[in-house]
C-alpha cells in the first residue's frame, strides 16, 4: 500500500512538473493534455485520475505558488520587529524569493503572461480574484493597526495602502521579469521595500 501511495504521489508531481513545462513553452491555451502526458511519461487517463482537467492542473500550480509565497510572509512575520520593519521584510522576502525560486518564477510568468483568456480558466480566475481581495483585506487590517499606533501617517486609507503595497510589489516583479539582466531582484529587494515604506512612515 505504501509503495502504491508513493507511486501515486510521484505521478502527481510528475504531471505538475510536466504541465508547468508545457504551459511555459506553449502557453496555457495551446497546451494539450497529450503533450503533458507525454512529457510526464504517462497516459491522459492519469491526468484525469489525479486532476480531472487541464484547468485543475493550472489551478494546482497556482495554489502551490501561493503556499510558497505564504511561507516567505510567515518567515518575515516570525522575525518580529515594528510593523514597518515587518511589512518591509515581507516585501523583501517575497521579491527575493521570485529570483531564488525557478519554479515560482515560472508560475508567476505563466499567470501574468501565458494564461490567455481561455474560458476554461474562468472559475480559476474568480477564485484567484477572491484570494487577492482577501489578501487586500488582511493587508489593510495590518495597515490600519499601523495608522492607529502612530507608525504610519494618519489620514491614509488602509485599503488604498494595501492595494498600493501589492501593486508596487507586483510592478517591481514584472519590471524585473521583463529584463532580468538589468538588475538583481534579490540584491535590491530591500531597497525597493525601504523606498515604499518610507513614504508611509509618520513624520
Amino acid at each position: 500500500m505504501k509503495r502504491t501511495q508513493e507511486e501515486a504521489a510521484k505521478t502527481r508531481q510528475d504531471l505538475l512538473d510536466a504541465a508547468l513545462q508545457v504551459f511555459s513553452q506553449q502557453g496555457y491555451q495551446a497546451a494539450r493534455l497529450q503533450d503533458i502526458a507525454k512529457a510526464a511519461g504517462v497516459t491522459r487517463g492519469a491526468i484525469y485520475h489525479h486532476f480531472g482537467s487541464k484547468a485543475e492542473l493550472f489551478n494546482t500550480l497556482m495554489e502551490e505558488a501561493s503556499a510558497q509565497e505564504s511561507g516567505a510572509v510567515e518567515a518575515a512575520i516570525a522575525e518580529g520587529g515594528s510593523l514597518v520593519e515587518i511589512m518591509a521584510r515581507i516585501m523583501t522576502y517575497s521579491l527575493a524569493l521570485l529570483q531564488e525560486s525557478y519554479r515560482l518564477r515560472q508560475v508567476f510568468e505563466l499567470s501574468m503572461f501565458k494564461a490567455g483568456t481561455d474560458p476554461e480558466l474562468h472559475a480559476v480566475r474568480l477564485k484567484r480574484a477572491e484570494q487577492t481581495e482577501l489578501l487586500v483585506c488582511n493587508t489593510a487590517a495590518i495597515m490600519a493597526q499601523g495608522i492607529a499606533s502612530g507608525e504610519l501617517r494618519p489620514g491614509l486609507d488602509p485599503h488604498i495602502l494595501a492595494r498600493a503595497f501589492i501593486a508596487y510589489q507586483n510592478g517591481v516583479a514584472t519590471l524585473w521579469l521583463s529584463n532580468r539582466q538589468a538588475f538583481s531582484l534579490s540584491e535590491q529587494a530591500a531597497d525597493f521595500a525601504d523606498i515604499f515604506m518610507r513614504g508611509l512612515v509618520a513624520g
